[in-house]
């Protein structure tokens, strides 16, 4: 008998099944191939967040070793510790402290590292307790068109005030302004800079500036020159070009002697005789400015491998220890300076 040969559309259909299945088959591994590197990589981000976050916990409580030791800090001891190389600036930024300076440490712990900077949160304006008058200096100085200063000096004393009458330029809670914001006016203190964001005729271009353009001349922003901390004494030791400049008495020449009389005898910053030892040295008024302060801001900066995580901190220095009042943290974005916070005002 004669053996019957297959048909030949039968062993075409037969090989296309078999490179569907190898189709399919390829699929499958290329899909369990990407979802294996998807979570290996999402694995990865959060180990990598979760190390920065515990580095940018452990420059808080570096800060905070370094607060409560100030009051130890010699200027001599810490030179000699300084020459036998037993100090990794620890003690350092510890004088600095003691005497309101500006400290930035760095340290290194296996394939990460944390940054730690400490200033005073006094070194601006208090918003809270600024009058017309030196509200009027600050916006000289930012540049702020003078046919504004009226509206928003007056919305923002019927911001603060405890009642909802209006006052002369200002605006209450019936304003239309808050009514289409869908919140009323506050009535008491600022317990942010931003705050003043929410306030009838303030806005982005005054608290953070704007370029020269069609519209106006350009305006310096007044954010970083402000604060909500303190007594309204502005530490001498930390305080900006800027802030000194919003005090009309300041001219030029005596902010180069300030800022030279902060880098000590020596004439150089980072070392153990920075700071102005007395106001009487630069001749500044004890009414308006200070050298140490109540409050100090903690900036810490947790990176590994280029994934960050940041905590800023307000500390109430007391005499025996300091106290957490105010914490935002957040992973970094792209930058310091973008942020997704988390805000707490619980003592950490």
């Amino acid at each position: 008998m004669s053996r019957r040969k297959p048909h030949p559309n039968k062993e075409g259909a037969a090989l296309l099944v078999a490179l569907w299945v190898l189709i399919i088959l390829s699929l499958i591994v290329a899909s369990f191939a990407f979802e294996v590197d998807l979570e290996a990589r999402l694995v990865s981000f959060k180990r990598k967040k979760f190390k920065a976050e515990m580095l940018a916990y452990s420059g808080i409580d570096f800060a905070r070793a370094i607060l409560d030791k100030q009051k130890d800090a010699k200027e001599l001891e810490v030179e000699d510790m300084l020459a036998s190389e037993d100090d990794d600036g620890f003690m350092l930024a510890a004088l600095h402290a003691k005497r309101g300076v500006s400290t930035h440490t760095k340290i290194e712990q296996g394939d990460g590292s944390f940054t730690v900077s400490i200033e005073s949160a006094e070194g601006g304006r208090n918003v809270n307790l600024l009058t017309r008058e030196q509200w009027l200096d600050i916006f000289e100085m930012a540049n702020v068109p003078s046919t504004e200063w009226d509206v928003m000096i007056g919305c923002l004393q019927d911001w603060v005030d405890e009642n909802d009458e209006h006052g002369i330029n200002g605006a209450e809670s019936d304003d239309p302004f808050y009514e289409e914001a869908g919140y009323p006016c506050k009535n008491g203190p600022l317990d942010s800079v931003e705050e003043l964001l929410l306030i009838k005729n303030w806005g982005p271009d005054i608290l953070y500036g704007k370029p020269d353009d069609e519209e106006g001349d350009a305006i310096i922003g007044i954010a970083d020159k402000l604060t909500v901390w303190g007594d309204g004494k502005v530490n001498l030791n930390t305080a900006s070009q800027d802030v000194l400049l919003s005090y009309a008495e300041y001219e030029d020449w005596e902010l180069e002697n300030v800022f030279e009389a902060r880098k000590g005898e020596d004439g150089e910053l980072g070392t153990t005789d920075d700071g102005i030892k007395s106001l009487e040295e630069v001749g500044a008024d004890g009414n308006k400015f200070k050298l140490q302060s109540n409050f100090v801001k903690v900036t810490s900066t947790g990176d590994i491998y280029g994934s960050q995580y940041q905590i800023e901190a307000i500390f109430l220095l007391k005499e025996k220890g300091s106290v957490v009042v105010n914490w935002n943290e957040g992973p970094v974005r792209n930058n310091a300076n973008t942020r997704q916070d988390n805000n707490s005002d619980m003592p950490y």
